[in-house]
């Protein structure tokens, strides 16, 4: 029994002499070695996404110019996952329903109902001033 209580009172002492380290000094820690390590990670993380960003748009077909005799004029949101959506396909515009697992044609226009030329996809600039709350006239 004694060499128990001794046992248990030798593990104690030390578990309490570790317990009383002296801490590290907060100034010791924000070195020019901890800056740097910090600035660096920063980098890699934002040329990851830059890089993610970059091979998403070249993978999902996203490019600045349209090419081609088909165009995406418009479109709009009218449910949860279905959308109506209107082509230029020629001199042609179609306005299709696009769901999950289909699409179907609703209607072929005679005329065209939206001039091609006035639907351009947005400038970043453009969109980065509406996000911001700026107007175009203000800049």
């Amino acid at each position: 029994m004694r060499i128990l209580a001794s046992l248990l009172l030798f593990v104690t002492s030390s578990a309490l002499a570790q317990e009383t380290a002296p801490a590290v000094a907060p100034s010791s820690l924000f070195t020019g070695d901890y800056l740097l390590q910090v600035v660096g990670s920063f980098v890699v993380v934002i040329l990851l996404l830059v890089g993610v960003l970059v091979m998403l748009r070249r993978f999902n077909g996203v490019s600045g110019q349209m090419s081609g005799n088909m165009r995406v004029l418009s479109s709009v949101g009218v449910g949860q996952r279905e959308r109506a959506v209107l082509l230029q396909v020629g001199d042609q515009q179609i306005l299709v329903g696009v769901g999950p697992g289909n699409v179907r044609k609703i209607h072929v226009f005679d005329e065209p109902v939206v001039d091609p030329k006035e639907t351009s996809t947005p400038n970043f600039s453009a969109v980065w001033k509406v996000a911001m709350g700026k107007s175009e006239a203000s800049s």
